[in-house]
Order: C-alpha cells, then sequence, then structure tokens
C-alpha cells in the first residue's frame, strides 16, 4: 500500500513584513496558496482557499477526485468574493493554489497561478504543472526563450488566479510510484533558485531536511518573496523501514499566524537571515513625547531643538543608507581566485576603500579524483581546491566577466567552469609525443593522489 511521508516549511524572506503563503500537507493532501493584495488580504485568501481544501484529506475511494478539487476550490473562490463584499478595503485580493489529492494510487492534481508542482523521479525532476503567466505564454509561442523568462520585466503577470471571479483551473490526474519525491512550492523558491540547484538539494535527505535546505537557498538567494514548501515521499508501506510515518496534517505560514514562527536553519544564510529580521525590530520607530516650552520662554531658546531635528534626520538617513548597504553587501556574491589560483566564491562587493576590501572569501571550489565539483565553507578540510590551471585556457579569462549576483546564480557560474575541465594528465613514458596529455596548466590538469 503506497503512503505519503509530508513536511511543509515557510519563510516570510527577508523583504516581506508578512507572510501570504499557506501550506498544507496530510495523509491524502498537499496544497500550497500564495496570496496577494495589499492590506494583508493576500494572505486572507490564502486562508480561505487551504481551509476550504483540507476537509478532502481524507481517502476519496472511487470518488472523482478531479471533480472534488474542483467543487471545493469553486466553493472556496466565492467565500473570497464574499470577503471583499463584506470588505472593501481587500478588493484586489487572490491566491494562486497547487493541491494533489492522493487516492493510494495516484494523485488528482488541481492548479491555477505561478506556484510550482515539481515531482522527482529516478534522480530527474520535472514539472508537473504549467505557470499561467503571460512570459509562459510567450514561451509556449515560441516568442521568449525560457532562460530569459526569470529578467522579463512582465514575469510577475499572473493571468490566472482565485480572486471571487469565476476561473477555470488545470485538473489532470497524475500516476504516483514508490520513491517519487512531490514538491509544492511558492515563486518565492522557484523565481530565484534555479531548476537545477532545486533537483540537486530536493534529491537528498529526508523530506524535512529538504525542506529546510530548500528555504535556506532562497534565504541565500536574497528571499526576496515569501518562500513556503510542501515536499512528500511517496513510499511503500509495508516495506518502509524509516522513522515513523506522520499522520496529522501540517500547516505553514499565514495558516499558523499568531504563532512563533520557526526557526531559521542554522547556516550561514539563516543566521543572516535573523540578523536582518532583528536589525528591523531594533530599528522600528520609537515614540517621543512632544517637548512643550513654557509661553514664557525666549524664542532664542527653542532654536537649538532646530539644529538637534536636523541632526537627528541626518544621523537616521545615514543609518538607513548604512543598513541598506550592509544587507546588500551580505547578499551579493562573486567568483574570484585567490593568489594561489584557487577558485572561490567571495561574499561582498568587488571594491577596495582606503586599502580595504569590501569583501571576504565566503566558500571554497573543490574537486574529487573523478572531476566532480563539491563547493565548501571556508576553512572546511577534506578539500582538493578547484584551480584556475584546472580549467580550459580558453575559459579562464570568463572569470573576470562573470558579474556579481545572488549567491544561486554564483554557483551556477562556478558549475559551468567545472564543466570547462582540463583532461586529467598522463604521466609520460619513453616513445611518446609531446602532444600525449603531459603539459599541466596546458593540455591537462594534475590530479592528487
Amino acid at each position: 500500500m503506497l503512503k505519503l511521508n509530508y513536511t511543509v516549511a515557510s519563510d516570510r524572506g527577508l523583504v516581506r513584513g508578512n507572510n501570504e503563503d499557506s501550506a498544507y500537507a496530510g495523509p491524502h493532501l498537499l496544497a500550497l496558496a500564495d496570496g496577494m493584495g495589499g492590506h494583508a488580504a493576500g494572505e486572507v485568501a490564502s486562508q480561505i482557499m487551504i481551509n476550504h481544501l483540507r476537509v478532502l484529506d481524507a481517502d476519496p475511494d472511487d470518488n472523482d477526485m478531479l471533480a472534488m478539487l474542483g467543487s471545493i476550490a469553486d466553493d472556496a473562490n466565492i467565500a473570497i468574493a464574499s470577503e471583499v463584499d463584506a470588505k472593501p478595503e481587500t478588493a484586489g485580493m487572490g491566491t494562486t493554489c497547487t493541491a494533489l489529492l492522493f487516492d493510494g494510487t495516484r494523485f488528482g492534481k488541481l492548479h491555477v497561478g505561478d506556484s510550482r508542482g515539481y515531482r522527482l523521479r529516478g534522480g530527474t525532476l520535472e514539472r508537473i504543472t504549467r505557470d499561467d503567466t503571460y512570459v509562459q505564454s510567450l514561451v509556449d509561442e515560441g516568442e521568449l526563450d525560457e532562460e530569459d523568462v526569470s529578467t522579463h520585466p512582465q514575469r510577475s503577470l499572473i493571468l490566472k488566479a482565485y480572486t471571487g471571479n469565476p476561473v477555470e483551473p488545470t485538473l489532470e490526474i497524475l500516476d504516483a510510484q514508490v520513491g517519487d519525491r512531490i514538491l509544492l512550492c511558492s515563486d518565492g523558491l522557484s523565481d530565484p533558485v534555479t531548476h537545477t540547484t532545486i533537483e540537486q538539494a530536493l534529491a537528498e535527505g529526508t523530506p524535512r531536511e529538504a525542506a529546510i535546505r530548500l528555504i535556506e537557498l532562497a534565504l541565500r538567494s536574497g528571499g526576496p518573496d515569501n518562500v513556503t514548501v510542501v515536499i512528500a515521499d511517496v513510499i511503500e508501506s509495508d516495506d518502509y523501514t524509516g522513522p515513523e510515518l506522520p499522520i496529522t496534517p501540517m500547516t505553514a505560514g499565514a495558516l499558523n499566524a499568531g504563532e512563533p514562527e520557526e526557526p531559521r536553519p542554522d547556516t550561514a544564510a539563516g543566521r543572516a537571515a535573523t540578523m536582518v529580521e532583528r536589525t528591523k525590530q531594533e530599528r522600528q520607530p520609537q515614540v517621543i513625547e512632544p517637548f512643550e516650552v513654557p509661553e514664557a520662554a525666549n524664542t532664542a531658546k527653542r532654536k537649538p531643538w532646530i539644529g538637534l531635528l536636523v541632526a537627528l534626520v541626518v544621523i537616521g538617513l545615514l543609518a538607513g543608507l548604512g543598513y541598506f548597504a550592509v544587507q546588500q553587501k551580505k547578499n551579493t556574491f562573486f567568483v574570484a581566485t585567490t593568489d594561489a589560483g584557487h577558485i572561490v566564491v567571495e561574499q561582498g562587493f568587488d571594491k577596495t576603500v582606503f586599502g580595504k576590501p569590501l569583501h571576504e572569501v565566503y566558500q571554497v571550489a573543490c574537486l574529487d579524483q573523478d572531476g566532480k565539483l563539491k563547493i565548501v565553507d571556508k576553512g572546511e578540510g577534506g578539500c582538493t581546491p578547484f584551480v584556475l590551471n584546472d580549467v580550459k585556457p580558453d575559459a579562464r579569462a570568463s572569470i573576470s566577466a562573470m558579474p556579481a549576483g545572488h549567491y544561486d546564480d554564483v554557483i551556477q557560474q562556478v558549475r559551468r567552469l567545472a564543466d570547462e575541465l582540463l583532461p586529467v594528465c598522463i604521466k609520460p613514458e619513453g616513445g611518446e609525443s609531446a602532444t600525449d596529455l603531459n603539459k599541466p596548466g596546458q593540455n591537462c590538469r594534475e590530479v592528487a593522489k
């Protein structure tokens, strides 16, 4: 008998002040909604959608799963319209929705919007949803390349969402196989983190470990939006020997409003994100009681307060600019080489001010004997450095032209360098010509034994 080993995780990110995502995972239902709209209305819309869908978390038996999903989502859409009628200030609110209903052998899928559904099967990650966006329509029509989607000025234009108006969802039946790993995520993950990186992170560890890793990747990439994931493994319960399977539902995001937020991962990205939040809290404006000057006071005695007020404004502006610069520095990375030729990931700006660099080594690139790339934290042992001379000569100059950017983009730059490795050197023996692989840094690379 097939069952689900599931988990959920969510984070507000580093920019948003509230979490408009809602997520749910249970034995028979996986669902995620990404709300939109001002006045905290986005989180209301996503809550309404998931709170309606959660009644489906039971064995659907022989019932039509697609009809069940479509009907309940329509009910939620009507409830969103009623909420807008009752509270006009929430006009314009809406939500995406991606939901999977599980009957033990198949998934019934409902999808509207730009949240994503993925399936990892046999080590290969495939999308099981199509974005209901303007840029996706351009891709489908051959007018835009897939790799240009992330930089298109209208990439956030959604064509379908549950806003209280009638909408036609995408409904589909998907087969389930033992070993499948399902991922539902908001665009807070899929926008800043590449498909390849998601595939690599999703393929390792338990569902919970993978969820934490994906959240961390989104934070490392700047955390520009709420990021929420639902992950579930399809397992054969009769053969399962791992930890006890969950049997109670799990929720995340706006559904848990009012509860303490989940602690962020104890990693560099997690600690940096926590520091950002703490700094924001410390910089909340404080109420200062007005200073009343006695009526008989001389006007000249009040003038120093004007200077003090100007000084406070200037200090506040400088503090704000300083805070912005610090955050930009934390979220900016670039590829560089050390004096020894080691390829590293630097954090900060590629600048020097008064002789002091505005960057430092963040991680080091390593290669094993088979030429497989590994990225490790600075100071971590057991690493054979990936050096510039390991790369084909015509590819070495590309490092100086690589732009700084988010962590995930820079890691992809390092991976592309690793694709340009020279072959391993072969020790010359008598009679071999000068064209053999025996010139390290020119036609081959040395490998430590």
